[in-house]
Parts: structure tokens; sequence; C-alpha cells
């Protein structure tokens, strides 16, 4: 989750001027006031976003504590923290909190950012936070849902909830670091060069190989295709969130689709009937430096998602899912697929494109009929005599 300069488990003592203590419904609940030079950094574990210099609340609550100081406590609303141990000493006046894995902050990050960052060139002393304690211990799904709750200053991302409550543990556990690094997968997480790749997409990007869910030689009954990975993100995530066990037994296959993703968007222009990256839409990035997030590789042209995200669901015919012995893989390498089944797929693409859909790209992504199609091109050359890899699902 967001990583502060403090992580947790971790112990903080702090020096107080006033404090209040308060127990209601069961709960105990602190309220300190720290002078600006006496705050101390706290853990921003149980938070469900990192805090963003680039955000207003936090350049307006800058230029309070550069201009006016001893207003800090009358224009902000503090700071909100939840710890499993609070213990006071009256004489020195002050406070030991103890935090395990997953608390600290739960609203108030962009707060602590703008005071240590002020802090470090300026006398603040005049500043007064208020600190408001919850002594408690919660599972990892009820901070997520406080932690969300309290975080009233914009609307919390559903991806940020769900990397508190833990949901993208599985599929983290199946990714290579060099992947992992580029998933946005809380809200203003550093990513490399500023290029990363939204949860939410991700999910969507898993969708598209769900062979359980939609036409598959595992579901050979259905002709249902995954079309809202490009129509309605939202209702996908939403679904995984609610049915994550119809979608686990993709997770292991991951990293052969991230590199798929990067090989088609890198290869699709190479040896394909000639026209179609004359298309309107296909942008030609001539002159212009443009690399795939997760391999790094070269781009001459972008291949809009509405025609992308068809030609990379097909490729799902070439899964191998055994459910009774726990095992999915791959008949063919997922790029050697593309590669043999790329002339096919480009040209009934470029076919229903002019003459189904005259040109309006946003049909390509709505009509699950191209999207069988192209699955069809897939399927009939895929070799189903071999096995290229396999998992443990």
């Amino acid at each position: 989750m967001p990583e502060g300069t403090r992580r947790t488990p971790t112990d903080v003592t702090l020096k107080y001027m006033e404090y209040s203590q308060n127990n209601i419904d069961g709960y105990r609940f602190y309220s300190f006031y720290i002078s600006g030079d006496n705050y101390l950094d706290l853990p921003l574990d149980a938070n469900v976003r990192l805090p963003s210099e680039k955000s207003i609340p936090y350049k307006e609550m800058v230029k309070t504590l550069e201009k006016n100081p001893s207003y800090f406590l009358l224009q902000n609303s503090g700071i909100n923290v939840i710890a499993t141990k609070v213990k006071v000493d009256k004489q020195k006046k002050s406070v030991e909190l103890h935090f395990p894995p997953n608390t600290g902050i739960v609203n108030g990050g962009h707060t602590q950012l703008a005071i240590l960052d002020v802090k470090k060139d300026r006398d603040i002393s005049e500043a007064r936070i208020r600190l408001d304690i919850l002594e408690n211990n919660f599972t990892s799904e009820q901070l997520a849902i406080i932690a969300s709750s309290k975080n009233t200053a914009s609307n919390v991302k559903p991806y940020s909830t769900a990397e508190k409550k833990g949901l993208f543990l599985k599929i983290k556990n199946e990714m290579l670091d060099q992947f992992e690094k580029h998933i946005i997968w809380y809200e203003n997480r550093d990513v490399p060069n500023n290029q990363g790749f939204p949860a939410v997409d991700l999910i969507a990007l898993i969708n598209l190989f769900n062979v359980k869910n939609f036409q598959s030689d595992h579901n050979r009954q259905s002709n249902e295709q995954p079309n809202k990975s490009a129509t309605s993100k939202t209702s996908v995530f939403k679904d995984w969130e609610s049915n994550p066990n119809n979608y686990e037994h993709v997770y292991p296959l991951i990293n052969d689709i991230i590199n798929l993703h990067d090989h088609i968007l890198s290869t699709f222009d190479q040896k394909i009937p000639k026209g179609f990256t004359n298309l309107s839409v296909i942008k030609n990035l001539k002159g212009k430096t443009k690399k795939t997030i997760f391999a790094g590789k070269n781009l001459k042209f972008e291949l809009p998602k509405q025609f992308f995200l068809p030609i990379l669901a097909s490729i799902r015919a070439a899964i191998k899912f055994d459910d009774i012995n726990d095992k999915v893989g791959w008949y063919e390498k997922p790029e050697d697929i593309f590669d043999k089944c790329k002339t096919n797929l480009i040209s009934d693409l470029t076919r229903q494109f002019k003459t189904a859909y005259h040109n309006e790209i946003n049909r390509a992504s709505k009509d699950p009929g191209l999207w069988r199609i192209l699955y069809s091109d897939v399927e009939k050359l895929v070799d189903k005599t071999k096995t290229w890899k396999t998992y443990d699902a």
C-alpha cells in the first residue's frame, strides 16, 4: 500500500500541547493538539492512496503554513489515525503510539505532506495540528472501509480500496517484478517514467482470457465474448470484486499476457495486408518516441483500443485449461499464435470496419460478432496437439 517515509510496524512518540479522551460505543478516541515544530511523520499504511503535491488541498495547506501558520488549526480538519496502543505520559506531555502492519493515517495524508514539506524550510511552531486517534484492532477489510469513508476531499477510486483490502495479492504473487512496478494499484503510486497501467485496466485485461466465462476450448457451449473489457471496465471490475474465483485461473498466465500485450502493440504493423496502417484511426508515430509500458518496445503506430482489445482477446483460443487437475497454460506460445494468425485477424477486422461499421470505430469494440470472428480465426490455426507451457491454476 502507500509507502510513506515511515513504515509499519513502528512506534512514534509525539509531544503534545493538549489532549482529550472519549469512549464511545466501545471505541476509545483521542484528540491531541501538536505544535508544528513537534510534529513527526506517521505511517500511511492504513491509507487508500498516497498524497500528491499536485493536489489542490495540499497546495492550499502549504500556502496557509507559509503565510499564516497560526490559522492552520482553524482552516484544517486535522489528521485521522488508527493505532492499536496509545500511551499518554501526562508529566512529559508526550504520547507513544504503536502502529502494527497496515495501520496509521486513514485520512490526512495531504495534511501531513504539507506539514513535513514546509517544516523543512521554515519555522511553523505557531501552527497547531489536530491529531484524532482511534485506538483499536481492525481487520484489513475494516481498515479499507474506514479509510475510504474518511477520504472525503475527493472520491476514492475503487482500485485503491481493493488494494487496501488485499484483493490484488494473488495477482501480484504471479507477476514478475519488472511488470508489477508499472501497475497503478492505488492512487498516486509512483511508476517508472510516469507510465503506469491502471489496475482497473489490468482486470479488464485478465477478463479477456477468462475461459470459464467466455467462448473457449474449455467453454465450448458458450459464444459469449468479453467485450465489456472494452465498453464497461467498471462493471468488469465490480464483477471481479464480487466473484474473484471466476478469474483466478487466469492469474498464472498474467506474465504471458503482458508479454503478448506489448508484442501485439509493437509488431501489429509488420507483414500485414496493405492499407491497414493507412486507416484514419491508426495513428502514425513517425518522428515521435513512444514505447510500450511494460517491456519498453518501440512503437511505430498506435493501435486504438477498439481494435486492439478484440485482437488480444482472440488469443484466448490458445489457452489450455484442465480444471480437474488444476492446470492452465497454452497450446502454443501466445506471440507465435498472434504472428501466425495476424494476417487473418487484420483482414477480417479491416473488412468489418469498412463494410459493416462504415468506418465507425466504436462499433468494433461493441459488436460481439467481430470478437467471435477474430476468435474463430485463431481457433482454426491453433495446434492443439502441442503444449507450450502449463502452470498450476
